[in-house]
């Protein structure tokens, strides 16, 4: 049985009709079929089928432009005769329909797949199908709760390598200069977990308390490949400690990473096959400790899935909550033993309370739990609840039902739904069947209501040494701090007053994570300042080279040089740059630099972004050659051009799905473009911006739409700028609310700006 979808160019498939038992089509009429994948189309397929399985031969072509092309053979039981879809992008409507019999069905099906989730560059690609992108490059039932076995073989040229799931079993030569690499199967995984990455990686091996380990990554600045020894051993470490808390061994055959330049997450939990952010895995010759700090966090968090979204997985993505809760909550609770000199108390209320607070105040705020009608949307349901407030209900559930019961409860939940798929209420009647407490009210408030629980009430019991009468002074001082910027946010403090609070905080702070919350929370009140800033700029200024903390040193050197405008400090910021004696800066830390300067000193943009680029293109042997670097500042300093016309033609190709392929550069760039200085130039882009949001979402990964919409409104505070977005908001009554959620979380500042008060 064998269906040929084949698409030289543009042109509609050719199908390809079997014999009567088995016939494909795609002109089915269940009225399930629509674009995605709809909540209905799964509860259909999850009832109807079951142990599926693929085979999946992909041949990848050196050139990144080339097609890919496959083989697969995909099959299922089925409970009943009946027609049912598989998903595949490249199919008018997106899908193929099959004709099943009961019992044991079996299709095989050649295929040309999409290039856009295959993240293809010059000498290397990664898969990322998280939430259901997987039916972009092979036809497959794209839903968290059909998990599967997968067989893979990649066709890839001789000098390629290349790592999936689980380990390769063999390798063929074949003529032409190429090889097939065969993989073991895998155990059960959801679609979006079914991950391969290929070309020219350089490799790692390790052995960390007896286990095997590789890392695969294109980094060559020496300092930062002698870190990977370093990363083994924080991988080894959460791994025991998730074995340990668990009671469950590492549920999948093996634990290698990828080491991903401009990566568009932080890292992705594809178990055998991790994804990880490059600028937060190699970290500069002088981290921050909330640098070392996010590392380790990452790796705790990405370790924690193995067991909390790849072993059990969430039946719908409505819940992808679930997993996040426990890759954060847990992760918390992992680096404390590795990293004993930080107050982690502080460090909780810094990552998590903070950070959903910061979301929860604005008109895009949202309960835990939403609403997701169809899979092609769900990269919309991510934020600041998902990632942070959802760990902030947990930790009060375990200190509500108390931890050993917590943990007992984790241990009987994972062992109950191993290889297979839950919901929130599965486990909160394991929580119940283990605590005489009413998780279910608890979880009601919580998880399921708009500003639900009670964020603020949190936050100020750890400044009351009456609620947690241990709570140590400096957990108390960063409460304090938080709560200030919940009263400046609120009026109820002047913008001089306030900055020369956290001014007076600053000098004398002595702990490294509080002197951090502190020069973030500088940035508002300094911009909000109206007229000369240059006294308060020049107390930073001196702080930026004398005080204590070398880590806060460099934070107000890179805070400076983002949002500094006193001639006095760019013309330190610009000699800071063109030394180029600072250790502590980082290569990005100089691109930042340069293209700060270049909107600051538009007469001598030129000569700065002259100066920058030779730096990076290896025309200077004593620094280690990245051509990731020079593409990144080739792309994003075009925005930094004091031309009207050049940053034109530079926002003109952000508004082309071409023209974002590199997320993280796309919204630097847009950064620029809407800089603060150049606020009221910029505005004539706000509208075209919005107007593209609907194109930005279909062609861009799970954060790229957030992303987008905080680089096009972060710099804005003018009122014509907030009369653009309000037409906007006003001439599309019935946008979609989930993306605009995403406008309404990144307006804040915006809002705030011209007296809208953001909470209802």
């Amino acid at each position: 049985m064998l269906l040929k979808i084949i698409r030289p160019l543009a042109l509609a498939a050719i199908v390809a009709f079997l014999n009567p038992g088995c016939d494909l089509r795609s002109d089915g009429d269940s009225g399930l079929v629509e674009p995605g994948v709809s909540a209905s189309l799964a509860g259909m397929r999850r009832d109807m089928i079951s142990d599926v399985s693929y085979k999946i031969t992909l041949s990848i072509p050196s050139e990144k432009d080339s097609a890919i092309t496959g083989h697969e053979t995909v099959s299922f039981h089925s409970a009943s005769r009946g027609f049912i879809p598989l998903d595949f992008t490249r199919e008018d409507n997106e899908h193929i329909i099959l004709k099943a019999k009961k019992g044991i069905n079996s299709f095989d099906l050649d295929f040309v797949s999409e290039n856009r989730f295959l993240n293809r560059n010059d000498e290397y690609l990664y898969s990322l199908f998280v939430p259901a992108h997987a039916r972009s490059v092979f036809p497959c039932f794209d839903q968290p709760d059909l998990k599967a076995r997968f067989t893979l073989s990649l066709e890839i040229p001789e000098d390629w390598t290349a790592v999936s799931n689980t380990a390769a079993v063999d390798t063929v030569h074949l003529d032409g200069g190429r090889k097939r690499i065969n993989f073991a199967q895998t155990e059960p995984v959801s679609t979006y977990l079914f991950a391969f990455s290929a070309g020219k990686w350089n490799k790692a091996t390790s052995t960390v308390q007896g286990r095997d380990m590789t890392v695969y990554y294109r980094e060559t600045d020496p300092d930062k490949v002698a870190q990977i020894p370093d990363i083994f051993n924080e991988a080894g470490q959460a791994l025991t400690w998730m074995e340990d808390f668990t009671g469950i061994r590492m549920p999948f055959s093996k634990y290698d990473f990828v080491v991903v330049p401009n990566f568009q997450f932080g890292g992705m939990e594809h178990p055998g096959s991790i994804l990880f952010n490059e600028r937060t895995m190699f970290l500069g010759k002088s981290p921050t400790p909330d640098e070392r700090l996010a590392r380790m966090k990452l790796i705790s968090h990405e370790t924690a899935h193995l067991w909390f979204g790849d072993l059990v997985t969430m039946r719908w993505f409505d819940e992808v909550w679930t997993k996040e809760v426990f890759a954060n909550h847990l992760a918390a609770k992992m680096v404390e033993p590795m990293f004993p000199g930080i107050n982690h108390e502080l460090s909780w209320l810094k990552g998590y309370l903070a950070l959903a607070m910061d979301e929860e105040r604005t008109e895009g705020a949202t309960a835990i739990r939403q609403d997701l009608p169809n899979l092609a949307d769900a990269g919309l349901i991510y934020n600041n609840m998902v990632y942070d407030k959802a760990p902030v209900m947990m930790r009060m559930l375990e200190e509500y039902i108390g931890s050993d019961a917590f943990q007992e409860s984790l241990k009987a939940y994972l062992t109950r739904h191993s290889y297979a798929n839950a919901t929130w209420d599965d486990l909160v009647e394991v929580l119940d069947a283990h605590s005489d407490k009413d998780v279910k009210s608890f979880s009601e408030s919580w998880v399921n209501e708009r500003r639900g629980g009670d964020m603020m009430g949190t936050l100020k019991s750890f400044a009351d040494r009456n609620k947690y009468p241990d709570i140590d002074p400096e957990t108390i001082r960063e409460a304090k701090i938080l709560l200030a910027k919940e009263d400046y946010l609120a009026g109820k403090t002047q913008p001089a007053e306030y900055l020369d609070m956290l001014l007076d905080a600053l000098e004398s702070e002595t702990n490294p994570l509080i002197a951090s919350t502190i020069v973030s929370a500088i940035r508002t009140p300094l911009l909000d300042l109206d007229g000369d800033r240059s006294v308060p700029e020049r107390r930073l200024l001196r702080m930026a080279s004398n005080h204590a903390l070398e880590p806060c040193r460099l934070e107000l050197r890179r805070l400076l040089s983002s949002c500094g405008t006193s001639e006095e400090v760019t013309k330190a910021v610009f000699e800071i740059w063109a030394k180029e004696n600072d250790k502590a800066l980082t290569v990005n830390d100089h691109i930042s630099f340069a293209c700060q300067l270049s909107i600051r000193m538009p007469h001598m943009a030129e000569v700065i972004l002259e100066t920058q680029r030779q730096r990076l293109d290896g025309s200077d042997s004593s620094k280690p050659f990245n051509k990731n670097n020079l593409d990144h500042f080739d792309f994003v300093s075009r925005a930094a051009l004091p031309e009207i016309e050049a940053q034109d033609a530079v926002f003109k190709e952000l508004l082309t799905p071409q023209g974002r392929v590199v997320e993280p550069w796309a919204a630097e760039a847009l950064g620029y473009l809407n800089h603060f200085l150049r606020d009221s130039s910029s505005v004539k882009y706000i509208r075209p911006a919005l107007d593209a949001l609907l194109d930005v979402k279909a062609t861009g990964d799970i954060f790229f739409p957030r992303n987008w919409c905080g680089a096009l409104l972060s710099g804005h505070s003018s009122a014509q700028a907030l009369k653009e977005l309000d037409s906007f908001l006003e001439e599309n009554p019935d946008y979609p609310q989930l993306l605009k959620n995403k406008i309404l979380v990144a307006a804040y500042g915006l809002q705030r700006a011209n007296g809208v008060n953001s909470l209802d």
